[in-house]
């Protein structure tokens, strides 16, 4: 028994350097080769049967397509609608669509069917593929000691370790594997082996969450940089495309965050690869699949897997981990491998909803000499809501512009939501979230943002106006007075609140949140809201 203990302590492969030294390994190999006939010819049947009933012959059924294990289709995916067939969005399906969207609700029990990757993949059925892999680190070792022991068989170049993962960047954390990468999802840890020409690889590890806002907490996934082959896991499935691992976490449900932290840090990671990337995803909410399918669908050919349900043991050639971003709702383009930029990332949404070509705004486009510009106005129904909408609604349109009305909601179809921006000349509300539709709006299209009491212009340029600018999107800003604000009705003039927002901002962001975010209704003043209509007209006739 005391051989058999000796084995079992063998499993551990953090071990395997002192096991497999010169003498020891002349004395054990052939008890071990003994044990490892042994374990073969009792537990390969049923690992071959598990390994039948998870992968059915190596294909799955996701959503409509077959797949084969190593993620690769097996049939076209749907044919896209052209460019040149898209049509503009009638007035009355513009009407359909807000009808629909304002009598009906999303229901986000249902479950994304491309997203569970569990094989119920047990405990004994990994301990005895890491035996079984036992014979692969011999045929290693050996191979080491040949080289250490006599002349080298083949000279290789030695090379310094190169850092793969960077936590010097105060918006984020990510790691960049390129080489031999592993990820292991159940254990929420990739792995990464260097190769044998590397001069002292050091065993380091990285544990972060994978998100585009370090400060933002999120399930932590563990990069591991081992010391050899010999500490890792076998592959259970190969791959030759790149992967990327990232969280959702906390940063969905706002369309904003949706945007500015997840789809375009998304976009610059991946956007380079074409298509031939597939997405790891820890902290999933399938909610958030279903409502960006498009999106996902046209950055990666490839199933998406739920990293926190994942038994398999994925090899890739390169593995990212983690969003690199750059600044809110934008994009450096110098930071881009093809030097994309905010506009690109504009025109690549415009085409994942199959919008039409965004030459200039419909208005122009228009050859009807009675068409008015078309304003979407967006009342919120919570903070910052308009307490005068409909006197707002007829002074816009006293104004020469036909006018939308409308109260997005999280609930949204946003597919068809989009065609509804689109066919809009300006979008027009207050500061927030449901402004990021502006990414829906066409070039040269304008953008009329109501900047709420409080010192708030600099948050107002850095969110929207600026972002508006490099999508080639005009836009005009209108900061409220202290008489529009329903804060000076419930503080007065005396509270710092209303006389010095500055000192509120120094106590802090919650401070600034409370009362300019959250506490903030508007009634809008319409005779000094006036020259603002005008300064549109003409714009929008330039």
């Amino acid at each position: 028994m005391s051989h058999i203990s000796k084995i079992v302590e063998m499993k551990n492969l953090k071990n395997m350097n002192w096991i497999f030294s010169e003498k020891r390994f002349v004395s054990l190999a052939p008890f071990l080769v003994f044990v490892l006939v042994i374990v073969a010819f009792f537990t390969l049947p049923d690992q071959f049967t598990l390994r039948a009933f998870n992968s059915l012959s190596g294909e799955q059924y996701i959503n409509g397509t077959y797949m084969r294990d190593d993620g690769e289709r097996l049939t076209e995916p749907v044919k896209e609608t052209k460019r040149e067939d898209r049509q503009q969005t009638t007035w009355q399906e513009v009407n359909e669509i807000v009808q629909k969207h304002n009598s009906s609700e999303i229901n986000h029990s249902n479950e994304y069917n491309g997203t569970d990757n569990s094989h119920g993949t047990d405990f004994f059925y990994l301990l005895i593929v890491n035996l079984l892999g036992i014979n692969l680190c011999i045929t290693n070792v050996s191979q080491i000691t040949d080289t250490v022991e006599g002349s080298p068989k083949n000279v290789i170049e030695q090379t310094p370790p190169k850092p793969i993962c960077d936590n010097s960047n105060w918006r984020y954390e990510a790691c960049d594997i390129t080489g031999d990468a592993r990820t292991f999802g159940i254990f929420s840890t990739v792995f990464y082996v260097p190769p044998p020409q590397t001069i002292n690889p050091a065993a380091q590890n990285w544990t972060f969450g994978p998100q585009s806002r370090r400060a933002v907490q999120a399930k932590n996934v563990t990069v591991k940089s081992l010391f050899s082959s010999l500490e890792s896991p076998p592959c259970s499935i190969k791959n030759n495309m790149p992967a990327i691992v990232f969280a959702l976490g906390c940063l969905t449900g706002n369309l904003w965050h949706d945007f500015s932290d997840v789809l375009i840090p998304l976009f610059i990671n991946s956007r380079a690869f074409d298509g031939e990337v597939q997405f790891l995803i820890t902290d999933m909410h399938t909610w958030f699949l279903q409502k960006y399918h498009l999106v996902f669908k046209k950055l990666s050919r490839y199933e998406i897997i739920n990293f926190d349900m994942d038994s398999e043991v994925r090899c890739y050639p390169r593995v990212m981990v983690g969003l690199q971003s750059h600044k809110d709702l934008g994009i450096d383009p110098k930071r881009t491998p093809n030097g994309y930029n905010l506009f690109d990332f504009k025109m690549f949404i415009r085409d994942a909803f199959s919008l039409p070509p965004a030459f200039d705004i419909p208005f122009k486009l228009n050859t009807n000499p009675k068409r008015k510009p078309r304003v979407m106005l967006v009342l919120r129904n919570r903070s910052r809501r308009f307490m005068n909408g409909p006197e707002i609604v007829q002074a816009v349109q006293n104004s020469g512009f036909e006018v939308l009305p409308v109260e997005p909601t999280r609930d949204m179809n946003i597919t068809e939501f989009s065609r509804v921006v689109d066919s809009c000349d300006v979008l027009m509300g207050a500061h927030g979230a449901a402004l990021t539709n502006i990414m829906f709006l066409r070039t040269n299209a304008l953008m009329i943002q109501i900047v709420p009491y409080g010192k708030m212009e600099r948050d107002a340029d850095n969110f929207y106006s600026k972002p508006a600018a490099e999508m080639k999107l005009r836009h005009l800003e209108y900061s409220i007075s202290a008489e529009e604000t329903t804060l000076l009705e419930k503080y007065g003039w005396g509270n710092p609140v209303i006389s010095d927002p500055e000192s509120i901002h120094k106590q802090g962001w919650k401070a600034g949140m409370r009362y300019y975010w959250i506490e903030q209704d508007i009634k809008l003043n319409l005779t000094r809201f006036a020259p603002v209509l005008v300064k549109a007209q003409q714009l929008l006739r330039e």
